[in-house]
C-alpha cells in the first residue's frame, strides 16, 4: 500500500474537507480525491459520502483512523531510531548467582552513566554471552578475565554457639567444632587449607550446593561457616567474628571470549574498566 493513500485519508478525516486536505497535504484537490477512490478500491469499502460542503466520515473510516495513524507514527519514527543519538548497542551479559546486589546495581549504573547508548540483555552466565559477571574461579577456561572487586569472606558463628562469646577466634578454636560445607564455593579449598596447615581437620556437618544454602543452615544455628561479607550482612541467627587466620577473599569481575571485542559497546566497557581511577567507585 501507497503510504500516500494514508496520508491523504488521515488528512481528509481530520479536516472533513477535500480542499482543506490538500493544502495540508500540499497536492492539488483532484489528488486527493484520485487517492482516496484508490484507498477505497482497494479495500473494498466506502470511507466518505461527499456533499457541498464536505464530507462525511463513515463507519469504516473511524475503524481505519486509529490503524492508519499507527502506521504512519511508526514510518515517520525510522529515521530517528538510526540517528546516533537513539541507536543503541546490544550487549548480552551473564550475571552469576550469588553476586551482592550492591555490587551488582552500581556496575549497571556505572557503566549505563558513562557508555552511552547501551542496551542490556541480561541473562544467566553462559559461556555463549558475549560478557559474564562472576567470581574468578567460575570463569571459562578460554575467556578472558578482567578484575573489578574483592570481596573478603568473614566467619559466621551461631548466635547459640559458645564461640560467639570470644572476642576473636583464633583458628585452633575451630578444630572439632560443627561446619557447614560449600563444596563448589571458591572458598571451598581455602578454607580446608586453613584448618588443615594445622594438622586437623573440619567437622563437617552439612555440604551445600549454594552459599544461600549456607545462609538458611547458619540461621538455623547447625554450624559454623565462612560467608561471602555483603551476603552475610544484615541477618539474625548468627554473628560475624573476628577471627585470626589467613584472609579469605573472591575476586568479582568480567570474563570475556575475544570474539566478543567485535561488538564495539563491549571494547568500549572493557577499555572504561580497565582504567583504575574508574573502578575506585566499586570500591568505595
Amino acid at each position: 500500500m501507497d503510504e500516500r493513500l494514508l496520508r491523504f485519508f488521515v488528512a481528509v478525516y481530520e479536516e472533513k474537507n477535500l480542499s482543506r486536505a490538500a493544502e495540508k497535504c500540499f497536492v492539488s484537490q483532484p489528488n486527493i480525491s484520485n487517492g482516496i477512490k484508490q484507498l477505497e478500491e482497494l479495500i473494498d469499502k466506502p470511507l466518505f459520502t461527499r456533499h457541498k460542503r464536505g464530507v462525511e466520515l463513515k463507519e469504516e473510516a473511524h475503524y481505519l483512523y486509529p490503524i492508519a495513524k499507527r502506521i504512519l507514527g511508526e514510518l515517520n519514527s525510522i529515521p530517528g531510531i538510526f540517528k546516533e543519538d537513539y541507536f543503541r548497542e546490544k550487549i548480552v551479559i551473564g550475571v552469576a548467582d550469588g553476586l551482592p546486589m550492591q555490587f551488582k546495581g552500581q556496575f549497571f549504573k556505572t557503566l549505563s552513566s558513562n557508555i552511552p547508548n547501551i542496551e542490556w540483555d541480561v541473562r544467566p552466565m553462559a559461556r555463549e554471552c558475549e560478557l559474564n559477571l562472576l567470581v574468578r574461579e567460575w570463569k571459562y577456561e578460554d575467556h578472558l578475565f578482567l578484575p573489578l572487586w574483592k570481596e573478603d569472606y568473614v566467619l559466621c558463628v551461631p548466635d547459640n554457639h559458645p564461640l560467639v562469646d570470644k572476642e576473636v577466634i583464633e583458628i585452633k578454636d575451630l578444630v572439632g567444632e560443627p561446619f557447614i560445607q560449600c563444596p563448589p564455593c571458591e572458598a571451598h579449598q581455602q578454607s580446608l587449607a586453613i584448618l588443615n596447615s594445622s594438622g586437623e581437620k573440619w567437622n563437617t556437618v552439612a555440604n551445600c550446593a549454594t552459599k544461600t544454602e549456607v545462609l538458611t543452615l547458619l540461621i538455623a544455628g547447625l554450624g559454623i561457616s565462612f560467608l561471602p561479607e555483603y551476603l552475610a550482612k544484615g541477618w539474625d541467627g548468627f554473628q560475624i567474628k573476628q577471627h585470626n587466620g589467613p584472609r579469605n577473599y573472591r575476586e568479582i569481575g568480567l570474563s570475556y571470549a575475544k570474539k566478543s571485542l567485535k561488538n564495539s559497546a563491549v571494547t568500549d566497557i572493557i577499555d572504561y574498566l580497565s582504567n583504575e581511577e574508574n573502578l575506585k567507585v566499586f570500591n568505595d
